[in-house]
């Protein structure tokens, strides 16, 4: 039969999603001025105040697929919940009346207010983000590249305000792992962390003959690969950062 109407869904999914995931999705969420949302049941701020509890409450049990919880965090995780799926209706509608059957004008609009529209992503991407820590510290993970012969490098300094880069960067991490954690910070303060991925080069004579294999997963834009040159060694340029980094997020320390 012909299709009437071209109506346009957004993804959520929150079932797939652990709680810190859930916390980081809420903090996305960017409805306030938006031009083509005339109104939400709930204000950002709102929904970043329930994540915020959600978050406090549950700590470090976030990150854990079936954490155990008691009724008031239940509670509060299906209130954040619900708030989340009624402004994904908030967006979702007048998106659909702005895109007139235009699936990239909603696409525009689902993702400007962070959300992912249907049917463009198959599964739930993990993203950089900060996960729930003790008082005085900072968690966070990073995608998993998949691929063997990685470094993931984690630089952070503390800064005066969000969007400002830290007057000085700590010496950096370098870890075999996606997560990294950093403790015995001031309470209150904000820190600024980024990070790299670095792929180790081959230092064989028979490894600099071979090409190496292509990974069947994608490489993020943050890889850094150097290049080998016969005799086995890397060449990096002074005053040239050989490193490519992430965007920075921005944690405020509790």
């Amino acid at each position: 039969m012909k299709k009437l109407v071209s109506y346009f869904h957004i993804m959520l999914h929150l079932d797939r999603m652990t709680i810190s995931e859930l916390v980081s999705f809420a903090f996305g969420i960017k409805t306030t001025g938006d031009p083509d949302i005339p109104s939400v049941h709930f204000t950002d701020a709102q929904i970043q105040a329930q994540a915020q509890l959600v978050q406090t409450e549950i700590g470090s049990r976030a990150t854990d697929p079936k954490p155990s919880l008691t009724a008031q965090e239940q509670k509060d995780v299906d209130k954040l919940c619900r708030m989340i799926v009624a402004v994904k209706s908030d967006v979702e509608i007048p998106a659909n009346d702005k895109a007139q059957g235009d699936r990239s004008i909603f696409d525009v609009i689902a993702r400007r207010t962070g959300f992912i529209p249907r049917g463009i992503s198959k599964k739930h991407q993990r993203v950089f983000e900060s996960l729930p820590a003790e008082k005085g510290s900072f968690h966070v993970r990073v995608p998993s590249e998949k691929m063997r012969g990685l470094t993931y490098i984690y630089e952070y300094g503390i800064t005066t305000a969000e969007n400002v880069l830290p007057a000085k960067w700590e010496r950096d991490i370098s870890l075999s792992v996606t997560e990294c954690i950093v403790k015995g910070l001031p309470p209150g303060s904000m820190v600024a962390v980024r990070y790299a991925v670095s792929k180790h080069p081959a230092h064989s004579k028979k490894a600099l003959k071979t090409k190496l294999p292509d990974s069947d997963h994608a490489i993020s834009k943050v890889v850094t690969v150097h290049t080998v040159n016969a005799q086995g060694k890397v060449t990096v340029t002074h005053g040239v950062d050989f490193l490519n980094f992430s965007d920075v997020i921005y944690i405020v320390i509790q």
